[in-house]
């Protein structure tokens, strides 16, 4: 009995110092816990309104335009409150906020599977676009600004390569969940995700920073001037806001128009969304290289290559019409660099703000990102239209490269 005890001991040592390789100390948990959440978050919240939107319009007769228009207006407001959000992340600490949003999210579900009118249907995506902004990336990469401080930049990279599964989860798992069950049963399973598996993980997983943002405060002041801090913060943060929002665009536009984009320059349907395949595939092998090489390369050198391979992939799009080769090449380029940019979301503004105050930073950028993604689809759609395709792309081709530029900026700032 003494040997069996001796050697699950040993086992454990092992294990740990396994996870020590792979895990910023006393961030393992955390990261799983928030892994399992976030896609959760994403797949209920996000993704699932793709395929739940064509039961909705079977069943209710409403267009796909109302649909869909009432979730980019979802999204929209949701962006609006996450400066409100943050702040409240920095003040309770997101243990809180994220056990919180998790029963808030199943509450919207299950008031979204009971939705009879079309107020109804506006107030419960509304409502739940809303509340996401508790649970997704954003609240995730402050709970990471709490636990690892300025070391938090791999712990981001590592829940957004388990999350990054959440559409290749959930799109088969409602689909079959449609064969079974009724629209209204689906949205019920779903709120039960978050109430059964999201709360209590995001209540035992994340440590309780209330009391500990005094000691993050001291940290902070110590590897930093904060007077000086204070004065180049907010030039900082216009810098890091108009590269962010720069890129935003050409990533939104892209992603809701790919296909439309693709045919304009005389590729087949069939063709892209076969080879849009590799998109997914790409931003994992990014988000890979970004883990494995976050030690040697500063967060802004991490930002200049995503927004280069966004701009590298924009230029290829130009000529996609030519061969299926260079199709091929577009969707990698393209996954790799919007891979990386969700990371520079977060890692961006700590390693160039400090994880004091993150959660009011990152919600005013994401603030100012949300917005400029919600306006891109349809600036984009109505340049296509009157501008045609060649010069539209040539706009985001200028766009991309403003972004590097004041990434450049932003670098030198941080130097001085």
């Amino acid at each position: 009995m003494i040997i069996i005890v001796y050697k699950i001991i040993l086992v454990g040592k092992f294990v740990k110092k396994q996870l020590n390789k792979v895990f910023i100390q006393g961030t393992a948990k955390s990261v799983l816990g928030l892994g399992i959440t976030t896609t959760i978050g994403y797949g209920t919240l996000f993704y699932s309104f793709t395929i739940m939107s064509v039961a909705l319009e079977n069943h209710f007769g409403w267009s796909k335009s109302f649909l869909f228009g009432v979730f980019s207006f979802g999204l929209l407001l949701g962006g609006l409150i996450t400066p409100y959000i943050g702040k409240k992340l920095d003040q309770y600490g997101a243990r809180t906020i994220m056990s919180i949003g998790s029963i808030l999210a199943f509450i919207g579900l299950l008031f979204l599977s009971m939705v009879e009118t079309k107020l109804e249907f506006i107030l419960a995506i509304v409502f739940i676009e809303i509340v996401s902004t508790f649970i997704l990336y954003e609240a995730a990469f402050v709970a990471f600004s709490q636990i690892a401080k300025q070391k938090a930049r791999v712990p981001m990279t590592q829940i957004t390569l388990i999350a990054g599964f959440a559409s290749t989860i959930f799109w088969p798992l409602v689909s079959i969940l449609l064969n079974y069950f009724s629209w209204q049963d689906v949205y019920i399973i779903l709120a039960l995700f978050h109430l059964f598996i999201a709360f209590p993980v995001h209540l035992f997983t994340l440590p309780n920073n209330k009391l500990k943002n005094k000691q993050v405060q001291h940290e902070d002041n110590a590897i930093y001037n904060r007077f000086e801090r204070k004065k180049r913060s907010k030039k900082s943060m216009v810098l890091i806001g108009i590269a962010l929002c720069a890129i935003a665009i050409p990533i939104a536009s892209i992603q809701t128009h790919l296909i439309g984009i693709l045919d304009s320059f005389g590729v087949e349907a069939s063709i892209a969304v076969m080879l849009g395949a590799l998109i997914g595939p790409a931003q994992v092998s990014a988000r890979v290289f970004e883990m494995i090489f976050a030690q040697k390369i500063s967060p802004v050198t991490s930002s200049i290559i995503s927004t280069s391979l966004v701009f590298m992939s924009v230029i290829i799009l130009l000529f996609c019409g030519y061969s299926s080769w260079i199709v091929a090449l577009f969707m990698i380029l393209f996954g790799a660099g919007q891979g990386l940019n969700y990371i520079a979301r977060g890692s961006l503004p700590l390693y160039i703000l400090g994880s004091e105050n993150f959660g009011r930073n990152t919600g005013y950028l994401n603030l100012y990102i949300k917005v400029v993604t919600a306006i891109a689809p349809f600036s984009f759609a109505l340049s296509l239209e009157n501008l045609g395709n060649s010069i539209t792309i040539s706009i985001l081709i200028f766009l991309s490269l403003f972004s590097i530029g004041t990434l450049y900026i932003l670098r030198r700032e941080k130097s001085v």
